[in-house]
């Protein structure tokens, strides 16, 4: 039999022959007794080359290793005193920032030392009455950083607030809090004030959105044209983020700071059979830190198959956003890959496992997945490592609530509010399961903050009645106060100038504007005669040019001067354009506060009186319906696919999803134009008076879903109408549908 080892050459053989014999187990006992003899030695001479390796390694780790004496001396430059304040978050810290401020400036006024005053203040009488003109002055202020405008404190808790961040300014300052005795004196003393100062002892209302109000909200952001962005992708992730923050109940800063590796999307075997469900790992890392890092929680979201809305599906929005960008990894470079969602509900579990993990690149994930959108010259880039702002978020959502009706101020932490909520009303969340969830130390928390209102039926639990959970959960929401009326915007704003103090600022700045002129034309001036005699360079010294040269300084310095004083006149200009501007933008949000508040006390009488009288109101309500504005094709679509209602079988429900994430992918470069303005009510005549009115294009509120579909998909083919002909006939049909839609809801 030939042997599977290769011809070696005769020098060779002799080692070679044991090479089988030295993985063999059947070796005889007198190779086993001859073979040591033969690599003794090499062994010996192995180990010895082991013990000097690990010698030469011991000495070298310890020639890098430092005496005790370095870190000793390195620790002499630590602060321990501003060890506190290191564990402020930058929110917090702004906070501390601000009040120090107020404090400087009213020792500043009392001519002492901010430092120096608090090492003064001590356990004494002395200390309450310096802190009462403290608190009194204020109440008192209007102006803070910058002189900017401020309302001032309106409420004892705003008060009380105040207190609280000051004596955290002291401890930082002194190193120890004030004595108990003083700080229930202070108590006390700032219940006087409240007093004296008329403060309101009802605190800001936390309003919370549930989940009919998140889908209400969510459909007017998806369809609104009187809020535009600059593209697509912006109205995506303000989708996004309250379709997670309504259902993850997370903090709105841990969800803006979300990065795309706290995000594992994952296919999971459906025990039930059937195709596999798309899950959502979401685990937000960046939480309050007051106390230390909390633990991160991981909430896993699956895909609801036949869902009554994809206007809450994040499964939606956040695959749409996740192909656009190209963020699923591929390692094959000319086979197929996953880049659109068709291919995705292709795959399936292997025979073997539970779940299919979809991985995304390594370069994004670190990345921000909430980020801004840059248009450049060849169109729009997703600009990841831009993290958006919370005021961004604060203010896209306040004017969404306005859009929508709420009575309430839309904000972040509703959707926060709304979740716990849910949590601690549900029977599989306990006491325990809600505190991880929300990331609070006790169910205490919850109930002193979270838990606003009651929103139970009381009189049928005394009563033995069967309770109106629905009605109640409707009359708890901030969906019952939508009005759409409500004036949220000035319809003529040319009466703030015609507020006395608008005009004097306005006088003052046409005053300033003609000073900062002329000198800029005396300025000019000068500097021309003076480069017209001497010309660029300055005279060169000697004795014929010395009277030349001093005439040239002395102009120079004059020249200068005249400088210095244009300069002086521009910024006083400027400080008047910006006073002028400020106060014209706060007569505007004065004048809408009052419109608000006369309007929440009148309309709602004027309402009962005229439908009393016979008149007819819905008129004005659908007339505020009415939606105008240009729509891009994108938005249309994206329209188009969202507000649908489930597939009858689950082929049709995955191409239903498909549909919605191609057009969110389509929509995310999109740029919208200009936002529109509702239309102002039209007054009607008498003679018109017992006529039909016309009948509005409606929001898709008052339709069913079907006809919803129908003008959508109207509205599109005239935007693409090939002629001028085609386009009449197809707007003959639209009408003709609308009118169809109105007596059908009649």
């Amino acid at each position: 039999m030939p042997s599977p080892w290769p011809a070696l050459s005769d020098d060779e053989s002799d080692t070679s022959s044991r090479l089988p014999e030295i993985f063999s187990n059947n070796a005889s006992d007198s190779d086993s007794s001859t073979a040591p003899s033969v690599f003794d030695s090499s062994s010996e001479s192995e180990s010895e080359s082991e013990d000097e390796s690990e010698d030469e390694l011991a000495s070298e780790d310890e020639d890098e290793q430092l005496p005790p004496e370095y870190y000793l001396q390195e620790a002499e430059s630590l602060d321990v005193s501003q060890l506190r304040q290191k564990r402020y978050s930058p929110k917090t810290q702004e906070r501390l920032d601000e009040t120090q401020d107020f404090w400087d400036r009213f020792c500043k006024g009392t001519k002492r030392d901010p430092v120096g005053c608090l090492s003064w203040l001590s356990d004494t009488e002395e200390t309450v009455r310096f802190l009462k003109a403290l608190f009194s002055w204020r109440c008192d202020q209007r102006r803070g950083k910058d002189e900017r405008r401020t309302p001032g404190v309106k409420t004892k808790s705003s008060l009380d607030l105040f207190w609280k961040w000051w004596h955290l300014v002291y401890k930082a300052e002194v190193g120890h809090e004030l004595n108990k005795d003083i700080q229930v004196k202070i108590r006390d003393v700032l219940a006087i004030v409240a007093t004296d100062k008329k403060l309101s002892l009802k605190g800001r209302p936390k309003a919370t959105m549930y989940v009919e109000d998140v889908a209400e909200f969510a459909r007017v952001i998806l369809s609104t044209t009187e809020m535009t962005f600059p593209c697509g992708w912006y109205r995506i992730q303000l989708l996004l983020f309250c379709q997670l923050a309504s259902i993850t109940g997370s903090r709105p800063g841990a969800l803006l700071k979300l990065r795309f590796q706290d995000l594992k999307l994952t296919l999971i075997r459906d025990p039930n059979g059937g195709h596999p469900r798309i899950f959502i790992y979401l685990r937000p890392e960046f939480t309050k830190s007051f106390l230390g890092e909390k633990e991160s929680n991981t909430f896993p979201i699956p895909e609801i198959i036949f869902d009554p809305t994809l206007v809450l599906s994040p499964h939606v929005f956040l695959l749409g956003m996740l192909f656009r960008i190209g963020a699923f990894k591929s390692l094959s470079k000319d086979g197929p890959v996953m880049d659109c969602p068709e291919k995705l509900y292709r795959l399936q579990i292997l025979d073997g496992l539970g779940e299919q993990e979809l991985k995304l690149k390594d370069e994004i994930l670190d990345q921000h997945v909430f980020c801004h959108a840059l248009r450049e010259a060849d169109g729009i880039r997703i600009a990841l490592e831009k993290e958006l702002t919370g005021g961004w978020l604060r203010y896209r959502m306040k004017r969404g609530g306005e859009i929508t009706g709420f009575a309430e101020v839309a904000k972040p932490y509703c959707l926060r509010y709304g979740a716990a909520k849910a949590f601690n009303d549900s029977p599989d969340v306990s006491n325990e399961l809600q505190n991880v969830m929300l990331q609070h130390a006790s169910i205490d928390t919850f109930v002193r903050h979270y838990s606003v209102g009651i929103h139970v039926d009381a009189q049928a639990i005394v009563r033995g009645m069967p309770a109106q959970k629905q009605l109640m959960r409707f009359a708890c929401s901030m969906s019952r106060s939508i009005d759409p009326r409500r004036p949220y915007r000035l319809e003529d704003s040319s009466c703030i100038n015609e507020i006395p103090r608008v005009r004097t600022l306005e006088d003052r700045r046409q005053a300033r504007k003609r000073i900062r002129d002329a000198k800029k034309r005396t300025y000019e001036d000068a500097q021309a005669a003076l480069q017209q005699e001497f010309g660029d360079n300055p005279p060169q010294s000697g004795t014929r040019s010395r009277i030349i040269r001093k005439r040239w300084k002395a102009q120079e310095k004059g020249v200068k001067k005249l400088r210095q004083k244009f300069d002086h006149a521009d910024e006083q200009y400027d400080h008047a354009v910006k006073q002028v501007r400020n106060e014209k933008r706060w007569q505007k949000h004065r004048l809408i506060r009052e419109n608000l508040e006369r309007y929440k006390n009148e309309q709602p009488v004027i309402d009962s009186e005229r439908q009393l009288s016979g008149k007819v109101v819905d008129e004005e309500v659908m007339g505020a319906l009415q939606r105008t504005g240009y729509m891009t094709p994108q938005h249309m679509t994206l329209i188009d696919s969202v507000l649908t209602m489930p597939g009858t079988t689950v082929e049709k429900e995955y191409e239903r999803r498909i549909a919605a994430i191609n057009a969110v992918i389509a929509v995310c470069d999109a740029e919208e134009g200009a936002p529109s303005r509702p239309c102002a009510p039209q007054k009607r005549t008498a003679d018109a008076a017992d006529m039909p009115p016309f009948t509005p294009c409606l929001r898709n509120r008052s339709l069913s879903p079907q006809m919803r579909m129908a003008i959508l998909s109207l509205k599109r083919s005239l935007l693409f109408a090939s002629n001028v002909q085609e386009r009449d006939q197809r707007s003959a049909l639209f009408v003709l549908v609308i009118l169809d839609c109105q007596n059908a809801n009649a």
